[in-house]
């Protein structure tokens, strides 16, 4: 690529021709990482004959196994210590991570982070990469600013390094859609102050059941609530069912696999704020998305079809049961 003023190889065009080895990091959460999935798909296709490695997490890794091989070459799978135990198998698991890590050739490292994580630079520093884009000192890129969604973040740092200056696309392309006509109630959500009471759960169901004519679908993270590494609402889950009988459908969703075959036969979704949200969404799925102490600003579905509900007091409970059905209904239209 020549520039039209000098006919000189542009500044843009000479760093691009460097790239042929290219780690994306994103090791945080499953809605993180679904943010991050255009900015992934925009370093392919300006790079589309660059090896580019995706390091995830292996509890997230199966939300990205679907962009193997057109957008993603490779996924490099980090076990979390918390999730498994400082045991041998970890010791090993580690100890091949990173040599694995020191061994890729890459040129490039891109944190996908919207802000600044210690273990994300640190997967960068072992890459051996010279070139890190992302936010923080040391690293090339652009500057944190307050105000934007993740998507955004993430989008950001994918067009400084491909040198261009375009607009994220309206919705994620995920490439598994759903298909289905379910109407679906999901109520996990890690945040405290995201989690809505059983018997509004229990309330809602019941109108959703009336109006649409048809069983919503029950979904929520199984286990106990007291784990600390992935805490379930088994025990929510069971009082809901226990006084809404032969109203609802149970669906656990115990793996990612269980959540997007169970997401595959849905067209409308309630839920508070959490992966499943950003994971419905991606899919193509209409939402209506109750937050609560947690910013829709930067969290929101990142879809137009979605209803963000958040009450003035930012307190979830404040959210009624009449407003999260009128914002179902308005899907009909």
């Amino acid at each position: 690529m020549r520039t039209e003023e000098t006919g000189r190889p542009s500044a843009v065009s000479s760093q691009r021709s460097e790239v042929s080895a290219i780690l994306l990091v994103r090791n945080d959460n499953i809605g993180d990482l679904i943010c991050s999935i255009p900015a992934i798909q925009l370093v392919r296709r300006h790079f589309p004959r660059a090896r580019i490695d995706l390091l995830v997490n292996s509890y997230n890794a199966p939300v990205v196994g679907p962009l193997v091989p057109d957008h993603v070459d490779r996924l490099i799978i980090y076990q979390k210590t918390k999730h498994v135990g400082l045991g041998l198998g970890q010791l090993v698991h580690l100890a091949q991570f990173y040599m694995g890590l020191m061994s890729g050739g890459y040129d490039t490292a891109m944190l996908l982070v919207g802000g600044t994580s210690r273990q994300a630079q640190s997967f960068a520093r072992w890459s051996g990469a010279k070139r890190v884009v992302g936010y923080g000192p040391g690293n090339e890129g652009p500057s944190f600013t307050e105000g934007l969604h993740e998507l955004e973040y993430s989008w950001r740092l994918a067009c400084h390094l491909c040198g261009v200056n375009e607009a994220p696309p309206p919705e994620i392309h995920y490439p598994i859609r759903a298909t289905g006509s379910r109407v679906a109630i999901q109520i996990t959500s890690r945040k405290h102050g995201n989690q809505w009471d059983a018997s509004r759960f229990v309330e809602l169901a019941k109108l959703v059941h009336g109006h649409f004519k048809q069983k919503p679908l029950l979904l929520w993270s199984p286990g106990d609530v007291s784990t600390l590494t992935h805490p379930g609402d088994d025990d929510k889950a069971a009082d809901i069912l226990g006084l809404a009988p032969d109203i609802l459908e149970p669906r656990p969703t115990a793996t990612l696999k269980d959540l997007t075959d169970t997401l595959k036969e849905c067209r409308l979704l309630a839920t508070p704020d959490g992966g499943a949200m950003h994971l419905a969404a991606a899919m193509g799925i209409s939402i209506v998305s109750m937050f609560g102490q947690s910013d829709p600003v930067r969290w929101k579905p990142w879809t137009p079809r979605a209803k963000v509900l958040q009450s003035p007091s930012r307190t979830i409970q404040d959210i009624s049961v009449d407003e999260v059905l009128k914002a179902l209904k308005s899907f009909e239209s």
